[in-house]
């Protein structure tokens, strides 16, 4: 392991923990280094999460010389004391259908970023900054994720000690949405206290090759033109946090899910969350491959007329009244008045609908051929902007990625998904190791998955990861990691086209007929 250049290396902690333990989080046992904490730590019996993600770390051989002794310092050379944290959690919405599980497997839990905000703290002996931030969807309620997830109650714990931590909603937008999920209201201000940066990737962007197409780029909820005047022949731009930028040490907390646009969502997708303002994202092109785009695999006429029709009257004050309408009635008939995520959650449960059935809109499936590109653009971003957003060749932050996978999400991810106990962690430095490693464990084949496949190999002018994925080693405490096969279940989009060789999707578990 040890001749290996650390970004290929990946550590994947496999256990049968699957659930998290309450607030403040604190470790299960006392552990030797922590006597240099900043501040006296307690310990409370029963939380094994703690000691998992310390184990993770362990494995990436950080700090391996001084392992086992009050020496131990992990992330000594990531971060020092006076420098900046940035810490990226998954918060992409705050309720999910099936309750209280279906939130824990949908967005990052602090018990998992208790333990990295510890040894943050123990690298930097306190003097510096942390910051814990996302941009989550645009209709989502900030107090209820961070109440959902953890995150206000462990600031508010440290908060106690006397250790300040700022959790940042670094959304530009915030929509409002009335009960029956028709957009009624934006309202657009600056919300990161440290500003926004436009970096602008320039001829560098992998969306260059599909530039002559840029009339088609779309976003979900949105009118046509909208991404265009941000990803043109002139420029590629995305709008920065500067609360990122600023950051010397990157702390990537990913879910492990599966993705309707991407395949998957990992610690590469992660980082759409670092991009403030919705807008400036190309998540499809519109229309069928033929003419351009890569909205469908091919064209569904019902399907169509019913999401273009709704689209266009919720997009428009005066037709918004006939939105909401149209949304009742549709409900009513079809769906015996129960909301669109809990037919989509039903239905990937019991295995109701195909592709070949519904259609697919909105880039939903495995041939989008437009979000990997801003994903890879946005990860090229983290690791090769400075702090003023000028891209450089060589890496200017430190970057660690830890994911949260003990529940994580199948089916019809990233926020319809059904739960999955996996009881997996993933650790390593580089964002394209991580992913690879997810696929692997989820049952993927990481080839079919275009932003990993593309990122791989020397890429100029930004050498994301500069190796081939056969040169990924994967170290685990599992002795069977290298045919560990999870069988997580893609969604519909991409049922069939992203499994390893070999794939037979398992019977439906006790678990899940309980959840349908």
């Amino acid at each position: 392991m040890n001749s290996l250049p650390p970004q290929q290396r990946a550590a994947v902690h496999h256990t049968d923990t699957y659930d998290y333990p309450n607030a403040p989080f604190e470790p299960g046992e006392r552990f030797p280094e922590c006597v240099h904490l900043p501040y006296e730590q307690d310990i409370r019996q029963g939380n094994v999460v703690y000691a998992h993600v310390r184990e993770s770390l362990e494995l990436l051989g950080l700090d391996a010389e001084n392992r086992g002794t009050p020496e131990w310092n992990p992330f000594k050379d990531l971060v020092r004391p006076g420098q900046h944290t940035t810490i990226k959690p998954n918060l992409v919405r705050a309720v999910h259908p099936l309750g209280e599980e279906g939130t824990k497997s949908m967005i990052s839990q602090a018990a998992v970023i208790r333990p990295l905000v510890d040894y943050v703290l123990l690298a930097t002996k306190g003097e510096g900054t942390i910051v814990i931030g996302d941009v989550p969807l645009q209709s989502s309620n900030w107090e209820k994720i961070i109440e959902g997830s953890g995150l206000k109650a462990l600031v508010e714990f440290y908060a106690e000690k006397g250790i300040n931590i700022e959790l940042l909603d670094l959304r530009k937008e915030i929509s409002q949405q009335n009960k029956d999920g028709v957009i009624i209201d934006r309202d657009f201000q600056d919300r990161d206290p440290r500003g926004y940066t436009a970096v602008n990737i320039g001829a560098d962007s992998r969306l260059m090759p599909v530039i002559e197409h840029a009339e088609l780029f779309e976003i979900t909820d949105y009118g046509k033109g909208t991404v265009p005047p941000h990803h043109n022949k002139e420029v590629n731009e995305y709008y920065v946090p500067n609360s990122v930028l600023q950051a010397d040490f990157f702390l990537n907390v990913p879910k492990l899910k599966t993705h309707r646009k991407a395949g998957l969502t990992c610690a590469m997708k992660n980082l759409i969350g670092i991009n403030g303002d919705k807008r400036w994202l190309a998540h499809h092109r519109r229309g069928s491959t033929k003419h351009g785009g890569d909205e469908y695999e091919k064209f569904h006429a019902t399907l169509w007329l019913k999401w273009h029709i709704f689209s266009f009257l919720k997009r428009h004050k005066w037709s918004l009244p006939l939105a909401v309408l149209v949304r009742k009635v549709h409900g009513l008939i079809f769906h015996h008045g129960k909301t669109a995520d809990e037919v989509e959650v039903e239905e990937s449960v019991t295995h109701a609908t195909t592709r070949e059935e519904t259609g697919t809109a909105e880039g939903s499936w495995y041939g989008n051929d437009t979000i990997w590109r801003c994903i890879i653009d946005l990860n090229n971003i983290i690791l090769f902007a400075d702090k003023s957003g000028a891209l450089q060749k060589t890496r200017q932050r430190s970057y660690l990625g830890v994911v949260d996978g003990l529940l994580g999400g199948e089916r019809e991810g990233p926020m319809e998904h059904t739960p999955k106990k996996a009881g997996i962690l993933i650790a390593a430095l580089n964002p394209v190791t991580i992913d690879y490693a997810a696929a692997h464990v989820m049952g993927f084949d990481w080839k079919r998955i275009p932003q990993v496949r593309e990122a791989f190999g020397t890429q100029e002018p930004f050498p994301l990861a500069p190796y081939a994925a056969e040169d990924v080693e994967l170290t685990s405490n599992d002795p069977s990691i290298d045919s560990l096969h999870l069988d997580f279940i893609p969604t519909r989009g991409w049922k069939g086209e992203i499994e390893r060789d070999g794939y037979v999707e398992p019977e439906t578990s006790k678990q899940e007929q309980s959840v349908a």
